[in-house]
């Protein structure tokens, strides 16, 4: 299956983006979903070719990668490092439900982004957990994944620079995730 993206404006004075994922399969359009916007059939008749070989360079449709296999290539080995993290770390059995895997996905679409490949996302999100005590206190004592997905960025944030205290010879306890990220960017 092959996706494109579309976005257009339905005026030029409207600031709101319309945008839908046109998915095709051999060859002919098999889905439409909306992103964000209105649903407008007559205009979406006019915009959406019916067959992938009518679309044009200039339609303003936009080819997505297959995100699909680098997502399922970190999901497992990541819910396994996560769930052995959380019950070492709470002495209790995970239960891992629909919301989890949401939030899930959505971590490894970030790392897998920001680290630059799947491997790369993996040993991030692995020195995480594993260096998730040097966090303060507020995010080390909430171990959730839809909470960890929520302050991703902060979490990030402290594990590459440190927490900001005006301490300067405070020891920093995110050196190696600083070079490590830094270097995987570098690449």
């Amino acid at each position: 299956m092959t996706q494109y993206e579309l976005k257009y404006k339905t005026s030029p004075e409207t600031k709101r983006v319309n945008r839908f994922i046109l998915s095709y399969s051999r060859g002919k359009l098999k889905r439409i979903d909306r992103k964000s916007g209105d649903f407008d059939l007559e205009l979406l008749s006019e915009r959406v070719p019916l067959s992938e070989d009518d679309i044009k360079a200039n339609d303003g449709l936009v080819k997505l990668e297959n995100t699909a296999k680098a997502d399922a290539a970190f999901f497992t080995p990541a819910q396994r490092a996560w769930i052995e993290f959380y019950e070492n770390h709470t002495k209790l059995e995970y239960r891992f439900a629909e919301g989890d895997g949401r939030s899930l996905k959505n971590i490894g679409q970030h790392m897998i982004k920001v680290a630059g490949g799947v491997e790369e996302a993996l040993d991030a999100w692995k020195y995480l957990l594993k260096n998730w005590n040097a966090l303060p206190d507020f995010y080390k004592n909430s171990v959730d994944l839809k909470f960890v997905d929520s302050q991703l960025n902060k979490i990030l944030n402290l594990m590459k620079n440190g927490q900001q205290t005006g301490q300067a010879g405070a020891r920093n306890h995110a050196n190696d995730f600083r070079r490590r990220f830094k270097q995987g960017n570098n690449a």
